[in-house]
């Protein structure tokens, strides 16, 4: 369902993005963990990398409802009671935003970001349910793997050259799979584009902890919103 004709104050825009960076970095968890990730949750993490000359915000997240796993995580790592298994998400998202600042000093790897990404198609979303235990020679699913691959290298070409990284944390033989190791590549560029998005819409990781119960608040709202338009 298209929500994009709910209407969002800036707060709540900033926030939409902010959940896109709490839903890659929990996906990549769930990927690294548990081996697979929800291939609809999969496509509306990735999918917002590839809008390059976005008219509107809608354009960018044109269901907001795709976005309902990194508003329930944002919920869970911003209130005052959050589990210790959300940890690595949390951390995950601080490091998504620390690198934001890394690549925002880096025109030239900026640029070839860019050039690369408007050569990329983007998720199928539906097709994309085998999109990790598949062998069957499906178009569809065959072009989800290309764009997988190409994020990944192009996450190894780029990112992965800074001085800060990311440590993954998860199990040896989901980590050593090339399928998931490559998803997990593409969602973290992923992230990091939601993050440039973020600080651009006014966000501020010292806000994180000012704002902590407004954020964890505003998650709440807007899941509500959605829940009420379908």
């Amino acid at each position: 369902m298209n929500n994009s004709g709910l209407s969002y104050s800036s707060w709540e825009r900033e926030n939409i993005a902010l959940a896109a960076v709490v839903q890659c970095a929990a996906v990549v968890d769930k990927l690294a963990t548990k081996g697979y990730a929800d291939p609809y949750q999969l496509a509306a993490s990735v999918n917002p990398l590839l809008v390059l000359d976005p008219d509107s915000f809608s354009d960018i997240y044109p269901n907001i409802i795709d976005l309902s796993y990194g508003f329930r995580t944002a919920q869970d790592i911003f209130s005052n009671n959050r589990a210790n298994t959300e940890s690595a998400v949390l951390r995950y998202t601080l490091g998504l935003l620390h690198i934001r600042g890394a690549l925002e000093r880096n025109g030239p790897m900026q640029g070839r970001i860019r050039n690369t990404l408007a050569t990329i198609a983007p998720l199928s979303g539906a097709e994309a349910s085998q999109l990790l235990i598949t062998e069957a020679p499906d178009p569809a699913i065959e072009a989800d793997k290309l764009t997988i691959k190409q994020l990944a290298e192009l996450y190894q070409d780029t990112i992965s050259t800074l001085s800060y990284r990311i440590q993954i944390q998860g199990k040896s033989e989901h980590l050593k799979d090339d399928a998931v190791a490559n998803s997990i590549r593409a969602v973290l560029l992923s992230g990091i584009r939601s993050a440039v998005l973020w600080q651009q819409l006014g966000g501020r990781r010292w806000r994180l902890l000012i704002y902590r119960k407004r954020i964890c608040d505003t998650a709440t709202h807007i899941r509500k919103k959605l829940i009420h338009s379908i």
